[in-house]
């Protein structure tokens, strides 16, 4: 139990960098911080396209950028 505890904080810990970043290139995310958050996970829907992300970072995919604004 604690060892996935510790990965979801890892999760959402990177999800906030991306959010970040995100706002960072496009624009200030015009919701809460918790929705800008929900929609990441929603719009990422696996650990594996999270990975990527995490790799390719400070460089975010094109249709992530294009989907938020």
């Amino acid at each position: 139990m604690v060892g996935h505890i510790a990965e979801w904080d890892a999760d959402l810990e990177l999800l906030g960098q991306i959010a970040d970043e995100l706002e960072h290139q496009v624009a200030p995310c015009p919701t809460t911080r918790p929705m800008l958050i929900a929609w990441l996970v929603e719009w990422t829907r696996s650990l594996d396209a999270l990975s990527e992300i995490r790799r390719e970072m400070p460089r975010l995919p094109h249709v992530l950028k294009s989907a938020n604004s």
